[in-house]
C-alpha cells in the first residue's frame, strides 16, 4: 500500500508513540518516523519505563540513548519511570490519555497485541490500553511490528523505508547498552526489513511492516482522487 506521508493540509500533524521501553520505538519504526519528520510531521515519542530490567549489564542511560536516537530521526522524547512488569492497563491508560490532551494527536503508533507467553508483558499491558483510549477518542492507531515473534501479527500497510534506512540504523546503534542483543545486531535489522520487502514481492528496497487498527480519512482524499481521476481522462483524451 503506498501513501502520501505530507497529508498535512497546511497544518502541521503529529503523530505520538507510546512504547514500553526506550529501544521500542526505533526497532520497527524509525525509518518510518524519519519519513514523517521529513514530510513535515511532529514526532512525539512517550516511553513508559527506565529500562533497567534489562539483562543488559549497562543500567540508566537508556533515556539518553533514546534522545540521541531522537536526533537522528527528527524525534522529541517524554520519559515515565512505571515499574517494569507490575505496571497495569489503567496507569497506561492515564498516561495516554494525558498526553493525547497535551500532544492532540493525528496519529498514535504502538505494540502490536500479543499473547503474552510469546511476547513481553510489559508491550501487551501498553498495546491493550493504548488501543483502549484510541478506540474511545477515535484516533488513527497503527500497531507495528514485533522486533522477534510475528505470531498473531497481520501487516496490512507497509512503508518504503530504503532512502533511511542508514538512519534507522544509526537510530538503533544509539543504544549501545542493548546491542548485546541478537535483534539489535545489523544483519537482523537487515533481514527482518529485507523479510517485509519480500512479503510485498519486492526484490530490492527495505520495508516496515505496520497493521492499520484504526483508519480514516476526511473527504479531500476522495477530492484529490476525483481529481487524478479526471487528469488521467483528460490526458488520454
Amino acid at each position: 500500500m503506498n501513501t502520501d506521508l505530507n497529508l498535512n493540509n497546511g497544518s502541521q500533524q503529529t503523530v505520538l508513540t507510546i512504547y514500553a521501553h526506550a529501544d521500542d520505538e526505533v526497532l520497527p519504526a524509525a525509518g518510518t518516523l524519519r519519513l514523517m519528520s521529513q514530510a513535515g510531521w511532529h514526532i512525539r515519542c512517550l516511553i513508559l519505563t527506565e529500562g533497567n530490567l534489562s539483562s543488559s549489564s549497562i543500567k540508566g542511560t537508556r533515556h539518553q540513548e533514546a534522545e540521541d536516537a531522537g536526533k537522528i530521526i527528527g524525534a522529541s522524547y517524554e520519559f515515565y519511570a512505571l515499574e517494569e512488569c507490575v505496571f497495569s492497563t489503567q496507569t497506561v491508560i492515564k498516561v495516554t490519555e494525558d498526553a493525547i490532551n497535551r500532544w492532540q494527536p493525528d496519529l498514535i503508533i504502538t505494540h502490536a497485541p500479543q499473547p503474552e507467553k510469546y511476547g513481553h508483558r510489559d508491550h501487551e499491558v501498553c498495546a491493550i490500553a493504548v488501543s483502549n483510549v484510541a478506540t474511545r477518542r477515535n484516533i488513527p492507531l497503527w500497531y507495528s511490528a514485533p522486533p522477534v515473534f510475528l505470531r498473531g501479527f497481520e501487516p496490512n500497510f507497509f512503508v518504503d523505508i530504503t532512502e533511511v534506512i542508514e538512519e534507522k540504523i544509526a537510530a538503533i546503534g544509539c543504544y549501545e547498552s542493548e546491542s548485546n542483543k541478537a535483534f539489535m545486531q545489523l544483519d537482523a535489522i537487515l533481514v527482518l526489513s529485507r523479510f517485509w520487502a519480500r512479503e510485498l514481492g519486492q526484490k530490492d528496497g527495505y520495508f516496515e511492516a505496520f497493521e492499520i487498527a484504526r483508519q480514516w480519512v476526511n473527504a479531500s482524499f476522495f477530492h484529490a482522487l476525483s481529481s487524478k481521476k479526471k487528469y488521467s481522462t483528460n490526458q488520454i483524451n
